[in-house]
């Protein structure tokens, strides 16, 4: 959280090389630390150490690839590359759960670490080989200076209605990372069934993200997070009134639907209503604001579930989902165009 946006400094000064080979080798270094060092031997500290530097891995590469697709963009064509980038993280989601799955109840937890750990060398690998296809510097495209920090960017009010929306997703995207294996064990799911749970929620993902660059012909914007609002909100208010796996699969897979049209919109968004030369800054106030949801939320929904109990946690993010969506919707009509408050 906060070395994201000093991380879009470093990315801005320092071109694309050197940040995404330390972002691969933090990721990759994530999963074989519990692997050589398992949890039930060391205790969860091994698992901390690997969630703190995946943590940061992840941040890098991130800020890394939204600045790449930014880069190598026009107007014309931004939001469909954004959705093309948001359908291979959205195939890697399906996939990974689904597996990970299938290895803890055939193999141990241990070994789900130790694919993670094989995988994610492999990716490091097929990066390092493609290294001189990505630009060493900006050509003189970083963002530019500005006065009031980073921060006053918060200050624009269009620049803000979408960093608010975007991390109310992300917190509705915390929510199911958290709760669907907290509320699978607690109905009696198996492994595989909670992995296909999160896998039905990745596989909406990708075919959502695979269509956008065809509906965006079609639909704003802000259409589209007016529909992931009340896709969402509608999902969450349907999932814990079921203990049956069917229709909680349904559920996730509608979820997915909603919550994997986000990402494409937003990024697009933020390139279109930042400042000119400030876009950069605002994909690091971005993952800030998603780095304090990944630091705050998991902990915070923990509490809650325990002393009010799954079923309220769902009710209060539908709640949230769906009067943004009236907010959103009522800006619109007043002229406003600018989505939520």
């Amino acid at each position: 959280m906060f070395l994201s946006i000093g991380c879009g400094r470093w990315i801005d000064r320092a071109g694309s090389r050197r940040p995404v080979l330390a972002g691969g080798a933090l990721v990759a270094a994530d999963m074989a630390v519990p692997f050589a060092f398992p949890a039930a031997q060391f205790g969860l500290v091994t698992l901390a150490i690997g969630c703190s530097l995946v943590g940061i891995g992840v941040m890098v590469v991130m800020v890394l690839v939204q600045r790449l697709i930014g880069f190598a963009s026009t107007n014309s064509n931004r939001l469909a590359n954004f959705a093309w980038q948001s359908t291979a993280m959205a195939a890697s989601g399906f996939i990974s759960p689904v597996l990970s799955g299938i290895i803890i109840d055939h193999a141990g937890y241990r070994f789900a670490f130790g694919f993670g750990a094989v995988v994610s060398v492999a990716g490091l690998l097929i990066t390092i080989a493609s290294l001189r296809r990505l630009p060493a510097s900006w050509e003189g495209r970083a963002a530019a200076q500005s006065k009031g920090g980073s921060l006053a960017l918060l200050g624009v009010p269009r620049l803000r209605n979408v960093l608010l929306v975007s991390a109310l997703v992300f917190m509705a995207w915390d929510l199911q990372t958290f709760m669907f294996p907290v509320y699978g064990r607690a109905v009696g799911f198996s492994a595989t069934e909670i992995g296909w749970l999160v896998g039905a929620f990745f596989s909406a993902s990708f075919i959502v993200r695979f269509l956008t660059p065809f509906l965006a012909r079609r639909f704003r914007e802000w259409q589209f997070l007016t529909g992931v609002l009340v896709l969402g909100s509608t999902s969450y208010f349907g999932f814990p009134f079921f203990t049956a796996f069917p229709p909680p699969f349904a559920c996730a897979f509608v979820l997915g639907l909603g919550l994997g049209a986000s990402q494409p919109n937003v990024m697009s968004l933020l390139q279109t209503e930042s400042p000119a030369g400030r876009a950069d800054e605002a994909i690091g106030i971005r993952t800030m604001l998603t780095s304090l949801c990944h630091a705050v939320l998991p902990a915070g929904f923990g509490a809650l579930a325990g002393l009010f109990g799954p079923f309220w946690i769902f009710m209060a993010m539908a709640s949230l989902m769906g009067g943004a969506a009236i907010a959103i919707r009522f800006r619109n009509r007043s002229g406003d165009g600018g989505g939520a408050a």
